[in-house]
């Protein structure tokens, strides 16, 4: 049951209490405020760990200085950042940007080279790419396979249409591609002018041209 009382009623429990002391006269004759010295007290002991929280001069009834230097609890702090719905869409968005970014300068790379235009928001090259990063491939080795074929097929009619992230990046083609590049660099010949450059200093150390290795 809703239990509705009169202005006059209030108003005469809240004389009673002045006249008793439960709240400061002065204070409710100045100000219109409910409030003693004890109220103050125990709301500044409730709050002591919050910062920002002041009394004004002209209403405060302790001794306590009123400046903003309550202590602040770290452990609550670190909690309320902790589920911070601005903070975490933040670190998202600059995940998401990150992202964003290997997707672009990988396909902007292919585009120069190949002459294509693939579009790097396309969600089938982004699972290509995400697939695998998550195998520890790095930019690099996509662009390294991205050169490797580009100088292989570009000028073949055939094989030029292939130039393209579905075959490119596909998990079977792009670890015998990446290895490819490497046995390639390991196996070029040696230069024959790195023996006319070696024979030359054999010479200009007092070397016998007759004794010489050439095999070596």
């Amino acid at each position: 049951m809703k239990i509705v009382e009169t202005a006059e009623f209030v108003n005469e429990v809240v004389q009673e209490c002045l006249k008793w002391g439960f709240f400061d006269s002065e204070l409710y004759d100045n100000y219109g405020i409910l409030t003693s010295k004890g109220f103050q007290k125990r709301f500044l002991l409730a709050v002591n760990r919050r910062k920002g929280v002041i009394i004004k001069t002209e209403y405060n009834l302790t001794d306590e200085v009123n400046v903003d230097n309550n202590p602040v609890n770290d452990d609550i702090n670190e909690e309320i950042e902790d589920i911070n719905p601005t903070k975490e869409k933040k670190v998202k968005e600059s995940k998401g940007n990150k992202d964003i970014n290997v997707y672009q300068e990988i396909l902007s790379y292919l585009n120069e080279k190949a002459g294509k235009n693939y579009s790097y928001k396309s969600a089938a090259n982004k699972k290509l790419i995400n697939g695998r990063m998550s195998e520890g491939r790095t930019v690099e080795d996509f662009k390294r396979v991205i050169d490797l074929k580009c100088e292989q097929w570009l000028k073949d009619e055939k094989m030029c249409e292939y130039l393209r992230p579905a075959t490119l990046f596909a998990q079977k083609n792009f670890e015998n591609y990446v290895n490819q590049g490497s046995i390639k660099k390991q196996m070029m010949p040696a230069d024959p002018r790195d023996k006319e450059i070696k024979f030359s200093k054999w010479i200009a150390n007092g070397g016998d041209p007759d004794a010489f290795d050439w095999s070596g």
